[in-house]
């Protein structure tokens, strides 16, 4: 017992090492929302120094947010008035269903909040405040889509499995 309890520890610090080795996040840029099939709307996040895209599904109500830019909202206002901002969005997994998870990370003073969100929500907010957006290179590299994906069969096929996200009529 004493030794499957010692493989356990070693195996979390091993996983937790393992994290902190990680590549860097990678820096994202809204390219724009577009609408597909259904009318389900999809932000487009595009990597700054490279060629792939990472589509974010989004409600009707954060792919609006995002279409006005960086105009302050009342969230972004309120945060200011309470002495803080939106530092960065950390997209960070994948779940079960396709959907993407994120961090959205506030500043206020000497201090940092991590608060988990969905991933459009937290871009939502990031692209109003103009804040950062990164993701996790593992997430990009299961959920990005290269150029050269665009042109060909892949995106079809690579995309069957994932349920589309629901759309909810605001």
């Amino acid at each position: 017992m004493g030794l499957v309890l010692l493989a356990c520890a070693l195996g979390a610090t091993g996983a937790m090492v393992g994290r902190a080795q990680h590549a860097k996040p990678v820096e994202l840029t809204l390219q724009g929302v577009v609408r597909v099939q259904g009318g389900q709307a999809v932000a487009v996040l595009a990597e700054k120094n490279g060629a792939r895209r990472l589509p974010v599904a989004v409600t009707r109500a954060e792919a609006a947010l995002m279409q006005l830019g960086n105009r302050h909202g009342l969230v972004s206002s309120s945060l200011e008035a309470l002495g803080g901002h939106v530092k960065r969005v950390d997209i960070d997994s994948v779940g079960a269903s396709g959907s993407l998870h994120a961090r959205l990370v506030l500043e206020a003073g000497a201090g940092e909040v991590q608060v988990d969100a969905s991933a459009g929500e937290a871009l939502a907010l990031a692209i109003q405040s103009g804040a950062e957006v990164t993701v996790d290179a593992e997430v990009l590299d299961e959920a990005g889509i290269s150029l050269d994906d665009l042109r060909g069969k892949a995106v079809n096929t690579r995309r069957r499995e994932v349920e589309p996200a629901p759309v909810f009529d605001i």
